[in-house]
C-alpha cells in the first residue's frame, strides 16, 4: 500500500462514518474522542498495520511522558520501527480558533519530528463540521488583528485545495505566530530546530446531504 492510498482509505473511512452521521442528522453530536476510536478502526481494518495509541515515537527520548496520537506499526512478525504518526483534530463549533490553530501547528511539528520508515506516513488528521471548519480557517478577525494574521498563516501552511496541494511557514513565520510551537516535541529531540515547516495536501472527502456539505476531511503529510 502506498501513502496515498493509506491516506485515502482513512479518510473515506472517517467521511463515511461522518456522512451516516450527517443522514441522521448527529453530526453536531460527535467529537475528537468518537473520531479517534474510528480512526483506529480503520487503520485496523487495513488488515496490513498495527495502530498503537498515546506510544512514545522511537527517536525521542525514554524518560519523555508526551506522547502522539496513533503509532502505525508493521503487522508482520518481527516488523521493526514505525510506518507512520498520526495526529488527530476534530474540532468543535464552540471553541477557541486562535489556541485550536496552535494545537494543530503543534501537532504538524510532533509528527513531523517522529521517526517513521517505509510508509513515512506523517499525517495530521483534521475533520469536523463545515461550520466548524469554516470558523478555523475562513471567518476572518477584523477587530483582532493577531489573530487574523494567524488565520491566513494557518491557511498558509494548511491547503485545503488539491490543486494546490503544498503548504509553508518559515521558523520566522512560525514564531511569530505559533509561538512555543515546538514544546510538545522533548527538546533534546527539537534541538534548537529552526527550518521550515512543510505540508502536503493528500486527500480529501467531503460529506453531503443534498446539495450541502455537511463536513469534511482532511489528509496533510507534514515534513520539517
Amino acid at each position: 500500500m502506498t501513502r496515498t492510498e493509506f491516506a485515502e482509505r482513512i479518510a473515506a473511512g472517517l467521511g463515511g462514518w461522518f456522512q451516516q452521521l450527517a443522514a441522521q442528522n448527529l453530526e453536531h453530536q460527535v467529537g475528537e474522542d468518537a473520531a479517534r476510536v474510528e480512526l483506529v478502526r480503520m487503520i485496523s481494518a487495513q488488515r496490513a498495520f498495527v495502530p498503537n495509541t498515546a506510544a512514545r515515537p522511537t527517536n525521542w527520548p525514554t524518560n519523555t511522558k508526551k506522547r502522539i496520537d496513533i503509532a502505525v506499526l508493521g503487522k508482520k512478525a518481527g516488523a521493526k520501527g514505525w510506518y507512520g504518526a498520526i495526529e488527530l483534530k476534530w474540532p468543535g463549533e464552540s471553541v477557541a480558533v486562535a489556541a485550536t490553530r496552535q494545537a494543530i501547528v503543534e501537532d504538524a511539528v510532533r509528527v513531523a519530528f517522529s521517526a517513521t520508515g517505509n510508509l513515512c506516513a506523517n499525517f495530521v488528521v483534521l475533520g469536523g463540521t463545515t461550520s466548524a471548519l469554516t470558523a478555523l480557517f475562513d471567518v476572518p478577525h477584523p477587530q483582532a488583528p493577531q489573530q487574523e494574521q494567524q488565520r491566513v498563516a494557518f491557511s498558509s501552511l494548511f491547503s485545503r485545495v488539491l490543486a494546490n496541494h503544498e503548504g509553508m511557514l518559515t521558523n520566522a513565520d512560525l514564531n511569530t505566530h505559533f509561538p512555543d510551537f515546538g514544546d510538545r516535541v522533548p527538546q533534546t529531540t527539537f534541538n534548537g530546530w529552526a527550518r521550515r515547516l512543510k505540508t502536503e495536501l493528500i486527500t480529501v472527502v467531503h460529506s453531503t446531504v443534498g446539495t450541502a456539505t455537511k463536513g469534511s476531511v482532511y489528509v496533510w503529510q507534514c515534513k520539517k
